[in-house]
């Protein structure tokens, strides 16, 4: 027989080998290995090799249909099974697909988060297009601006052939647009080049896309504006006013832009607008100033490096007097389109950008949601191991192996992840709206949009299931026919701490959910109780435009007027809303480069109306004329510089006029002002000069920008109608605004309260999955130990007792589930605590708060089991087999 084998052609062996079984296989080579050498020795070696391979082709479709007939038995057999068992273990069939269905719902809308956040700016293509930034430093700060000067981007194609193209963005800001009797406010409009529809993928519905930004005040909408502005009628061509002063032609209809883009708008003006308007801070062929993003295309294979070496030279030759009067540094910097979401934090950004940090908390989170789950079904499945051992018995006495046995529980724990799968899409409908509220985002199921899907949840349905599955169905299929059938397999000793163990990983993660949202709440609530350093819980500022700002000496006066408004100010920015910076030097302090600090130019009654405090000196006072060369300081300037005595000394302020022409005025301390936030708590105080608003006459920040009004008994509904009446007699094309200081600092910290509210909600979900396997198991636990506890209790022990003792072993584990978490959720909380300037204090109790929350949290779980199979009749107890 071994000559026969080697002379039989080797390839239908092997193939014949992978289709059948070792036993199968040895009984046809042996049938078909005899006639071979038959007809080799009547008709020669080269017949009966293609006799040979005849019959073994011949075979295959019947061994086929064989394996699949009977492997489809099998399979229908193990469904069945299943289901009986679903059928029979009905309440740990539940809480099996209850924490199944929550885990695999938070883990697909994790992934569509991250998914939509890892494709950012995918939607315009592979192109090689770069976003140049700046990184500017100055003698005592650094800054990293998403601005380019205006004429770079065309100046780079015009003078470098591996620059192909370029584009130039510039935020409008919010607008007033108006089409006959409509009229309403408008935010994402820019500025752009003609060819921006080049550079992004912008889906043109109406209009020429190659020309319609090409003439000056051209304007192209999107759908969504076109219908708020015209309604069902056609948009092109007509004509729309923006804020009462120049008229705008439409000249094209694009569609919305996708979510997961950097690059989104609701209008776009043509560029050419820009130099017939006549600022020349936004004049796109000025050199001055760096207020353009500006995106070029280069050519393959280009050496990144080199283009951003010539591009930063030619800026420093263009801008060489302007950097020398200003002291300026600059470095140029070329981003890929596709990494600015995630990975750019530049001042001038078009909207905010994506946290890497964020999406791996996130990641994280919903794998260990999963694996809590997962960890229930290994907990209940080994649990009930002892009550299938005699169905394994009968299985392997009646021929089936280990394989088929292990092969059986995994598919039916694939058949119950596959049913939480479907029970799991169906939350994840439910909580879509919810979970897009909570992140900002406008996710939705279109397998067109999230095509992994299609992939991923049936990959993760399989992985899921069959890690969930491995440990019960290794440890079922290793039962011996012989001990199933008489009876003594137990629950060991090794499988109780196999399950303890997965108990104290559950608790484990959810106290570390526990603490961290605590840490992050907390951090909330000092955000809110945290003293400003002003009182902007009854200040209401609005901001002044058109008519209004021109004639902001009769609208103050008016406003003045009304009966029971306390004070009010008019001011070019307020805290958390605008800031101006500009270059500073002070008597005394010897340095070659000057400072550069923000500012705020206002009146008399700024210190009041914010309820600054006043350390030394006095305010500005309309008796003293020399007021008019007169500042205040914070004190962050005063200790910063060193002064003793501040007041007196000389401040030289370098101002910046129209055209760009720098002046230098020189002013006197004269009052010193308690420390205030003029920014976020994400950043420390900063040094502060505050000047009155006409001082520097003809100078271009010296421009009324809000006007701030106070209420001392914060009673302002009635008080903002009447303002808004005075606003429409002397600007009725121009809709009223206003907002309060408290909702502007609130608004600041939005990532943040979306972290604590994900956090919660994250927290509730892991803990509630933890709560289900751990109600399963303890109802399994007490049903076992129901003859024991019946025996107990006829022996006199007490309720009480018998909850204790039971529930002693659940503690014990919740409790050493301390010992890992802590570090984990200390070390994560630590890191995320640094990004703020003003942070709250890791205490010692927030440890035991998370602990004793878990605790309580696992022994009202148990208790419930507990205390009913405690409080049994013993009699009935006795009886229990």
């Amino acid at each position: 027989m071994e000559q026969k084998s080697k002379r039989t052609p080797w390839f239908p062996r092997v193939l014949l080998g992978w289709l059948l079984s070792a036993d199968e296989y040895a009984e046809f080579i042996d049938d078909i290995g005899e006639l071979y050498d038959q007809l080799a020795e009547e008709k020669g070696e080269r017949k009966a090799n293609a006799w040979y391979w005849f019959r073994s082709i011949e075979s295959i479709p019947g061994i086929l249909w064989d394996q699949c007939y009977w492997r489809w038995i099998m399979v229908n057999n193990y469904l069945k099974t299943a289901v009986r068992n679903i059928k029979s273990r009905k309440i740990f069939s539940i809480i099996n697909v209850a924490g199944l269905s929550i885990g695999l719902a938070v883990s697909i809308l994790i992934f569509m988060y991250v998914l939509d956040e890892l494709t950012y700016d995918r939607c315009h293509g592979n192109k090689n297009i770069y976003r140049i930034g700046a990184h500017i430093e100055t003698p005592n700060r650094q800054m990293d601006a998403a601005m380019a000067p205006g004429p770079l981007g065309p100046t780079l194609v015009r003078e470098y052939p591996e620059v192909l193209r370029a584009c130039r963005l510039r935020i409008v800001g919010e607008r007033i647009l108006s089409y006959g009797d409509n009229l309403f406010r408008q935010n994402g409009l820019l500025y752009a080049d003609p060819d921006v529809t080049e550079f992004f993928k912008v889906e043109t519905l109406q209009g020429n896309p190659t020309s319609f930004l090409e003439a000056p005040f051209s304007l192209i909408v999107t759908d969504e504006l076109a219908v708020k502005l015209f309604g069902e009628a056609d948009p092109l061509g007509k004509m729309i006013r923006v804020n009462d002063e120049h008229e705008y032609t439409i000249t094209g209809v694009v569609k919305r832009m996708p979510g997961n883009s950097h690059f989104k708008f609701n209008g776009l003006f043509s560029m050419s607008t820009l130099s017939r308007l006549g600022n020349w801070t936004q004049n796109p062929d000025a050199w001055v100033g760096f207020n353009f993003s500006t995106y070029i295309e280069l050519q393959d294979e280009v050496d990144l490096n080199t283009i951003t070496e010539k591009a930063t030279i030619l800026v420093r030759e263009e801008t060489a007097s302007w950097l020398e009067k200003l002291n300026l540094n600059i470095d140029l910097v070329f981003q890929p389109l596709q990494s600015i979401h995630l990975h750019s934090r530049m001042e001038g950004e078009l909207e905010p950008g994506g946290n890497l940090n964020l999406i791996r908390t996130f990641m994280i989170i919903g794998f260990f949601i999963l694996l809590i789950a997962s960890i229930n079904f290994m907990n209940l499945s080994t649990a009930q191991s002892v009550k299938r051992a005699k169905e394994v018995g009968v299985r392997k006495v009646c021929g089936a192996g280990r394989r088929r046995i292990i092969f059986q529980f995994l598919s039916e724990s694939v058949f119950l992840t596959f049913i939480s799968l479907f029970l799991a899409c169906g939350l994840v409908r439910l909580l879509l709206p919810l979970f897009n509220l909570l992140t900002n985002k406008t996710l939705s199921l279109q397998f067109a949009v999230f095509w992994p899907f299609l992939i991923m949840l049936p990959a993760l349905a399989l992985f899921v299931g069959a890690f969930s599955g491995l440990y019960p169905a290794l440890f079922l299929s290793s039962y011996t026919p012989v001990e199933v059938l008489k009876k003594k397999v137990r629950g060991g000793k090794g499988q109780r701490t196999f399950r303890n163990i997965l108990v104290h990983l559950q608790y484990a993660i959810s106290i570390a959910l526990i603490f961290c949202t605590l840490v992050i709440a907390l951090q909330l609530r000092h955000f809110r109780n945290h003293s400003l350093g002003f009182d902007h819980e009854r200040v209401i500022s609005i901001p002044l435009s058109g008519a209004v700002r021109e004639k902001f000496d009769v609208f103050r006066e008016e406003v003045n007027r009304l009966p029971g408004l306390e004070l009010s100010s008019v001011s070019s920015n307020v805290p958390g809303w605008g800031r101006s910076e500009t270059m500073f030097a002070f008597e005394g302090i010897e340095t070659i480069e000057p400072y550069v600090f923000p500012f705020t130019d206002t009146d008399e009654a700024y210190v009041s109306t914010m309820g600054l405090s006043l350390v030394s000196g006095r305010n500005f006072s309309k008796v003293h004329s020399s007021d008019r060369r007169s500042i205040l300081v914070n004190e962050t300037l005063v200790n910063m510089l060193g002064w003793e005595s501040p007041l007196g000394k000389r401040v030289t302020m370098t101002d910046v006029r129209g055209g760009g022409e720098f002046v230098q005025l020189e002013y006197i301390v004269i009052g010193v002002v308690g420390d205030f936030h003029f920014e976020s708590l994400h950043s420390p105080i900063r040094p502060h000069l505050i000047r009155l608003l006409d001082a520097g006459s003809g100078s271009g920040y010296s421009d009324p920008g809000f006007l701030s009004v106070r209420r001392d008994d914060g009673i302002l509904t009635l008080t903002l109608e009447q303002i808004q009446e005075i606003w429409n007699d002397i600007e009725p094309a121009r809709p009223f605004e206003y907002r309060f200081l408290a909702d502007v600092f609130h608004e600041q910290y939005e990532n943040e309260q979306h972290l604590g509210n994900l956090f919660i909600g994250f927290t509730g979900l892991a803990i509630f999955i933890a709560c289900l396997g751990l109600f399963g198991l303890s109802s399994f636990i007490a049903e076992q130990r129901t003859k024991e506890i019946g025996i107990r209790k006829v022996l006199g022990a007490s309720i009480p007792s018998v909850v204790l003792m039971l529930s002693r072993e659940f503690s014990k584990w919740v409790l050493l589930a301390n010992i890992l978490a802590w570090p984990v959720a200390y070390y994560a909380m630590h890191r995320w605590l640094l990004q703020f300037a003003y942070r709250i204090d890791i205490g010692l109790w927030m440890f035991f708060v998370s602990g004793i929350t878990a605790l309580l949290i696992a022994l009202s779980t148990v208790w419930f089991q507990t205390i009913k199979v405690a409080m049994g009749n013993p009699v009935v107890s006795l009886r229990y087999e």
